[in-house]
């Protein structure tokens, strides 16, 4: 009996690091990311702004919300901590500029790495949600194909070769399938927004302007901040940034 009460305290020592690190190997779930997500965004400024009742309604409504953006298959924790910090960094002062509002509506940088889709490296793909996110892989498009394929991308200065698959160019630059080159200016022909300098690639396959701020606007890539936001039902229009009030739609998240 004595040498059973020795060991026994031996014995429970051993057992807790294995006990630890059993925990720490056990992946985030979508639901625990949502919960993280919620309090990171529901700190005491944005219930107040927002007019929620208390923070567990904000926390709750957050999380509905992620529940709702963040997909159902796929979900790889592996850069959930940059996710939730960059979403604390954004309400952080309850006014977003058009960066964060991509974050935290968007999954926009860098939230957009939690998914990994069901495309394995060199498959064909038409955007990164395709391609394994979480493990670096992107969505690279050559020429004019309409079609890319999934790689861990390589950055290619301007007029260099970018003939490799995984080659990609500078802002302001494109892979003709050769070189790359300078993005066309507005009139001119494209298949994809990459090939338009600082605008996009229109409905009529030619490069537009960027839209101003306070354009009217249906989709992202039309503003030239980046983002077409939703300020009531019937209004859509390109925005840099918005300062949370009782009646702003994010706040309708929130409480």
């Amino acid at each position: 009996m004595q040498l059973m009460r020795r060991f026994f305290p031996l014995a429970f020592i051993l057992c807790i690091p294995f006990v630890a690190c059993s925990g720490e190997d056990e992946p985030e779930s979508r639901e625990d990311f949502c919960g993280r997500w919620a309090t990171a965004t529901c700190n005491d400024d944005v219930v107040s702004v927002c007019q929620a009742s208390d923070v567990d309604a904000c926390r709750l409504s957050q999380e509905r919300f992620c529940l709702d953006l963040v997909p159902v298959m796929g979900f790889v924790d592996t850069r959930a901590d940059a996710c939730i910090d960059a979403v604390k960094a954004a309400y952080a002062d309850t006014n977003l500029d058009a960066k964060e509002l991509d974050t935290v509506l968007r999954l926009g940088a860098p939230c957009d790495r939690l998914v990994r889709g069901p495309r394995s490296a060199t498959q064909s793909c038409m955007s990164r949600a395709d391609c394994d996110g979480p493990e670096g892989y992107d969505c690279v498009f050559k020429g004019g194909g309409a079609a890319g394929s999934c790689q861990k991308p390589i950055v290619v200065q301007p007029g260099r070769d970018c003939s490799a698959e995984n080659a990609v160019c500078t802002e302001g630059f494109y892979c003709n399938g050769s070189n790359c080159i300078e993005g066309a200016g507005t009139g001119e022909a494209c298949m994809r927004n990459e090939q338009c300098g600082e605008g996009f690639c229109g409905p009529n396959n030619l490069c537009s302007a960027g839209l101003s701020i306070n354009a009217s606007c249906t989709r992202d890539d039309e503003c030239a901040s980046g983002l077409c936001y939703s300020f009531s039902a019937s209004e859509r229009v390109c925005t840099d940034r918005v300062r949370l009030g009782r009646t702003d739609p994010l706040c309708e998240n929130a409480r």
